[in-house]
């Protein structure tokens, strides 16, 4: 892979295992990985062992995270010291400054409606064509179906919609989930196979990593390596 700092944005909502779960895989495969939460929420804090005890910046197994940047951009520092960089816009448009030369915008939600109208809200700020992919995660029965959150967010209309992916209501998945936020050393061996495959499509088919490569690294990311 190119040696030029390659950068990954995160806005929305249910998001932070996908950033953690993609940092461990990214790490696996060599690269020297940064996450700079520049959400008003943190919840990256409450994540990531030791971020609750944390003013701004720490390690976490070579993986450095950045804390409490909402009102910061990201520094030349962040970007030139790390390969990979993974911010968390949240719904904070205040940062959206440090869009600039974002590869991909991943764009998350479920279908609460408390988080999809402020993200429709954020997207609408947006300036300039930026690449995204739309996830919509714990879609149970019911009226409510991902085409009217679609409606909401208009991530079309904003962005350049590269991939959309949908991924049902699943209890064992949900408690993987869980265990990001509260084990030392988190593992994901039990999340289900279509979010395996969107994990997987996003390093090969959008980052241009080597399939049996990735699929190697992705292995030990999931055991906790």
């Amino acid at each position: 892979m190119p040696n030029k700092c390659t950068r990954l944005g995160f806005a929305g909502f249910c998001k932070t295992d996908i950033i953690l779960y993609l940092a461990r895989i990214l790490t696996c495969l060599g690269e020297s990985v940064a996450i700079v939460d520049l959400s008003g929420e943190q919840g990256l804090r409450l994540s990531v062992p030791a971020g609750i005890y944390s003013d701004d910046r720490l390690d976490y197994r070579g993986v450095e995270v950045f804390l409490n940047c909402a009102n910061n951009s990201v520094t030349e520092e962040t970007q030139s010291n790390h390969s990979m960089v993974l911010l968390d816009y949240g719904v904070n448009t205040k940062a959206l400054e440090s869009m600039m030369e974002l590869r991909t915008l991943f764009i998350v939600t479920d279908l609460q409606r408390h988080h999809a109208v402020p993200l429709a809200s954020f997207l609408e700020h947006l300036q300039g064509p930026t690449d995204s992919v739309r996830i919509i995660r714990d879609i149970v029965p019911g009226k409510i179906r991902p085409r009217y959150i679609d409606s909401l967010l208009q991530a079309g209309q904003h962005t350049n919609l590269l991939a959309k992916y949908e991924f049902s209501f699943d209890g064992v998945e949900y408690s993987q989930r869980l265990l990001s936020q509260y084990d030392d050393i988190f593992r994901f061996t039990k999340i289900t196979e279509s979010f395996k495959s969107m994990l997987l499509e996003i390093i090969v088919e959008l980052l241009g990593y080597d399939r049996k490569t990735a699929v190697k690294a992705f292995k030990k990311a999931q055991h906790g390596g």
